[in-house]
């Protein structure tokens, strides 16, 4: 029996029952003691509200606003959703199976299309027995919110949820819609939506998985977390920015670390210069670097250096602390004005990031950059833990209602995963979900991993034609270029390269990253997004020594048990030099810098390796060269410099002596 037949049974079978339900429902424990539990749920649903709409009629669902609207909220008020999403995915397969990708393009496009697309989504990501208990508690808000175009949209593109933990949110959005009726309030404008919709959902989302006070571990309730930022914005008391923050950058306010009264605290006693919109972050400068404390107990102690004292706020900043210290700190004194903040780690330190002007992002207490910092343990980033999508994403959401276009259409890619349609159909879609919003990262990765998944239905000129609206596309954000790079590199490479075909590929991505960082992109992103290209093919090159190979292009010493043989560490060499030659379009700014960070690893590097160091060397005497006939004798003595430090790490004296010789000809 097919599904749909199947899912037409089950209505005629639920609206002929329902008398007999409400009628014998006293009798059904001692008559069928093995009852599910959902079934148990739909009954006392029933017999709660004798009048409820019925949902399950005989005819298929039909795909309008109004029919949508009227069946999913019936249908959370009889507890039948499961029912309902079986007939809503029947229907819209029905619409779908089998047509071309523009066909379903325009579906999503329509309002009931899209609203249908919604709908399952969120249906889909929530388990049956959680809808039970959800509808058995919540019934009129998770009616409202699954009948509620604009309101699903937000929930469903605001970021997703960690663990895929889409039942807490929904759970979490009830209960504060229960403290709050404002919640629940009109929300037809798409481009204005309440502060307390976006307020309730972003908390709901971030609280899905519990968020803990960083003082004692103890979990923060969210409906008091939601009342209380409700209460200081009637208040007065936070930023007036944080009234226009979107439902996905309120999740980096509401999701603090610190209590509420921690949060009061801060605003208290923050220096009144640093009382500002552009300074508030700097408020973590307030507290003292301190490695030990005053009895001589180590910050490495943990809680035995604040003398096992809850870590407050008032605390830290009595005692002081490092980095990990500091940067919560700054964190915590934004969000307590209602500024977006969140700690990121970085290679042997904590930093942080925070919106320095509305929307937009900055890192503070840095030591390593956008490149090398990543999501922090505690904190939950929609698209993956590198911080640089932290401003890719708000690219993103700056346009709310382009994205949530696009995300309906990478949504309805998703959906055809289920259906007839190929890889192929799939990347079609994808690919007009990025048109839609280029910046959405999601759905060009999406569009990628399904050119890829397709194999030869998708021809080299459109691989060609996507690698090169990506570029476009990440003009300011070359690492999410280079990461849909990697997704195609193997279909884009020769199927047996040679170490040629290699070095030629690396140089023309490195040459669009080259003009990323000339319009400005920032360098260390430039700089590791090239980095990775070359690791790559530099270990391909390097076969059996792979290890070796990768130490040549990060400047570091080569493995001890591995070792890379001549024309090997030749052909890495060339690679590596040549595309780092890429990234020198500029006499300064972001592309030189860039290129000074390939060249300095890549000198460090094969002077390190004895089977490299011949024809680096040679290389590098020929750039000098060039770089003194171009008059660039900054750039040729610098290049200089950084052989005489790779040269003394080796302690080969004669080695040290030639490279210093070579550097006084320079002058």
């Amino acid at each position: 029996m097919r599904n749909r037949e199947r899912v037409a049974c089950m209505r005629r079978y639920v609206s002929r029952s329902f008398t007999a339900f409400v009628a014998i429902g006293s009798l059904i424990g001692a008559i069928v003691p093995t009852a599910s539990a959902a079934s148990l749920t739909v009954h006392a649903a029933l017999v709660r509200d004798p009048v409820a709409p019925m949902v399950l009629a005989d005819a298929p669902l039909k795909l309008t606003l109004a029919e949508l609207t009227k069946e999913s909220a019936a249908a959370a008020r009889s507890a039948t959703l499961p029912a309902y999403g079986d007939a809503l995915v029947e229907a819209v397969k029905d619409e779908l199976d089998g047509k071309a990708p523009k066909v379903v393009s325009k579906f999503a496009g329509t309002d009931a299309g899209a609203f249908a697309i919604a709908q399952w989504r969120l249906l889909s990501r929530v388990k049956p027995e959680e809808w039970a208990t959800l509808t058995s508690q919540h019934a009129n808000t998770v009616a409202w919110l699954l009948s509620n175009p604009n309101a699903l949209e937000l929930f469903l593109t605001s970021g997703d949820v960690e663990g895929d933990r889409w039942g807490d949110a929904v759970r979490i959005f009830a209960e504060i819609a229960a403290a709050d009726p404002e919640v629940l309030a009109k929300c037809d404008d798409p481009k204005n939506l309440p502060l307390p919709l976006r307020l309730a959902i972003a908390t709901a989302l971030v609280h899905a998985t519990p968020v803990t006070w960083m003082a004692d571990g103890s979990v923060i309730d969210p409906v008091k977390r939601y009342q209380s930022y409700r209460a200081w914005d009637k208040e007065g008391v936070l930023f007036a920015s944080f009234r226009d923050l979107s439902a996905w950058e309120m999740r980096y306010v509401v999701g603090s670390w610190s209590s509420d009264e921690d949060l009061v605290w801060a605003r208290a006693n923050i220096k009144p210069e640093l009382k500002v919109r552009e300074k508030v972050g700097d408020g973590a400068h307030m507290l003292a670097y301190n490695l030990f404390n005053k009895n001589g107990v180590s910050v490495q102690e943990g809680g035995k250096f604040y003398d096992n004292k809850p870590m407050t706020l008032a605390i830290m900043l009595e005692y002081g602390g490092v980095c990990g210290a500091i940067s919560r700190f700054g964190t915590s004194m934004s969000q307590a004005f209602g500024v977006p903040a969140m700690p990121v780690g970085q290679p042997g330190h904590c930093a942080f990031i925070w919106q320095i002007r509305p929307h937009e992002w900055a890192i503070n207490n840095d030591i390593s950059g956008w490149a090398e910092s990543g999501c922090h343990g505690g904190i939950h980033m929609t698209w993956g833990h590198p911080a640089w999508l932290m401003p890719l994403m708000q690219s993103a959401q700056d346009d709310r209602v382009a994205f949530a276009r696009s995300e309906t259409l990478r949504f309805a890619g998703d959906f055809l995963a289920g259906t007839k349609a190929d890889a192929a159909d799939r990347a079609a879609v994808y690919a007009e979900a990025c048109d839609e919003r280029t910046a959405n990262y999601g759905a060009w990765r999406a569009r990628f991993d399904a050119m890829r998944m397709a194999g030869r239905e998708v021809k080299a000129a459109q691989w060609r034609d996507a690698m090169k609206r990506a570029t476009v596309a990440f003009a300011r954000q070359p690492m999410a270029y280079a990461a849909l790079v990697a997704i195609a590199e193997p279909v884009v490479l020769p199927a047996k390269p040679t170490d040629k075909a290699r070095a030629e590929y690396a140089r023309g991505v490195a040459a669009n990253i080259a003009a990323m960082a000339k319009a400005g992109a920032d360098a260390t992103l430039a700089d590791f997004a090239v980095r990775e290209v070359v690791v790559r093919q530099a270990e391909a090159i390097g076969d059996d020594s792979k290890r070796s190979a990768r130490a040549i292009v990060l400047g570091e010493d080569p493995p001890s048990d591995e070792k890379l043989n001549a024309p090997r560490a030749t052909d890495v060499v060339d690679l590596a030099l040549g595309a780092a030659n890429e990234l020198d379009v500029a006499p300064d700014g972001s592309a030189h810098a860039a290129w000074q960070r390939q060249i300095g690893r890549v000198v460090s590097g094969f002077v390190r390796q004895p089977a490299a160091r011949e024809h680096g060397l040679k290389r590098v005497e020929l750039m000098v060269a060039a770089l003194m006939k171009a008059k660039r004798e900054g750039d040729a003595r610098w290049i200089a410099d950084r052989v005489v430090e790779a040269a003394k790490a080796t302690k080969d004296a004669d080695l040290e002596r030639q490279a210093t010789a070579f550097r006084a000809t320079l002058g």
